[in-house]
């Protein structure tokens, strides 16, 4: 007679990683610090062992703390405060509260911050963008209902929303070219964040389908701040290297750019068209008024918030992202004219 196949259990986790039981159980339970080197062992064991943390559900019906978790980078940025702004109404609107806290990009702080809001006991968390590895979104997942900005997650307890940051870096592109611009330069963002690596794949896509070789001295990496934007277009500058076009990865960039090419003496757009990526508030009213792709941003957060809210009441909802908008303004100008 066959036997039945038992479920995994801790000592097995413990087992497969090289480590205590009670390591294990510190490291589930978020009780104490345990290394990065052991923290992976024990994740890679879990899912090698098939191993069910049996998390205790932070979400009762019945006893609901009517507070949602949000997993931010950074509170000074104006992308995320405009988010924050229409999530806060919307959930307030519906009797909740937010508990928030900051990552700055480092998973390390982004998977303590976490942990934080797991502690705090809220109802559900909402990420918004970061660095975290799916696989860590998903285990923590098991035990609260959440929604990922800018992740691309499949899980039974995540909904994931996410923007076409691909297309966008097309559209950008392609607006220059559409304008005669060939020799474009791009000031990219974070390297880690995913947004900015797909807005680079929409540049390259753009250049590619228009048989315009790809030049590797016209891409800067910067980290979506003024201050890299401004450092890595004096670097474009002072390489000799021409180019008639800027594409920067978002505003800030954008505005950072504008103003390293004013401080050389190079006018915006007559020598060099410069577009952005977010349409922030500031960007209509700056000078030479910025083209950008204009996110929406404010719909995002009540996006946000009505999938959890949505998540919450046992609702799947497909909820319909909006789209990116291609903003003309004064900052890009045709070579034709």
């Amino acid at each position: 007679m066959a036997r039945t196949k038992t479920s995994a259990s801790v000592y097995d986790v413990a087992k497969l990683a090289g480590v205590s039981v009670s390591t294990v159980s510190r490291f589930l339970n978020r009780s104490s610090f345990v290394s990065d080197d052991k923290a992976q062992k024990i994740e890679q064991a879990i899912i090698d062992s098939g191993y069910k943390p049996k998390y205790q559900m932070q979400v009762n019906t019945a006893r609901r703390s009517m507070t949602i978790g949000v997993l931010i980078q950074h509170p000074d940025s104006p992308f995320t405060s405009r988010i924050l702004n229409d999530m806060e109404k919307t959930l307030i609107a519906q009797g909740y509260s937010l508990v928030i806290a900051s990552g700055h990009w480092r998973s390390s702080l982004e998977e303590h911050a976490l942990d934080y809001l797991l502690r705090s006991n809220v109802d559900g968390i909402i990420v918004v963008t970061g660095n975290l590895e799916k696989q860590k979104i998903v285990r923590m997942a098991q035990s609260i209902p959440m929604v990922t900005l800018g992740y691309d997650i499949e899980a039974p307890n995540v909904h994931s929303l996410q923007l076409d940051n691909e297309l966008g870096g097309y559209m950008a592109t392609l607006h220059l070219m559409q304008q005669g611009h060939v020799n474009i330069a791009h000031i990219k963002g974070l390297h880690s964040q995913p947004d900015s690596g797909a807005r680079y794949q929409g540049y390259k896509r753009a250049l590619s389908e228009a048989d315009i070789e790809i030049n590797p001295k016209l891409v800067k990496e910067g980290d979506f701040s003024c201050e890299q934007g401004y450092e890595q277009t004096l670097k474009l500058i002072d390489s000799k290297i021409h180019f008639s076009a800027i594409f920067a990865a978002n505003d800030l960039t954008a505005y950072g750019a504008i103003k390293a090419l004013h401080d050389r003496d190079i006018r915006v757009p007559e020598d060099v068209s410069v577009i952005g990526f977010d349409d922030l508030p500031t960007s209509q009213y700056f000078t030479p008024a910025l083209t950008t792709l204009r996110q929406p941003v404010e719909e995002l957060g009540e996006l946000c918030a009505n999938t959890i809210l949505n998540h919450l009441s046992g609702d799947r909802l497909e909820e319909r992202l909006p789209p990116i908008d291609l903003i003309v303004r004064q900052s890009t100008k045709s070579l034709y004219r």
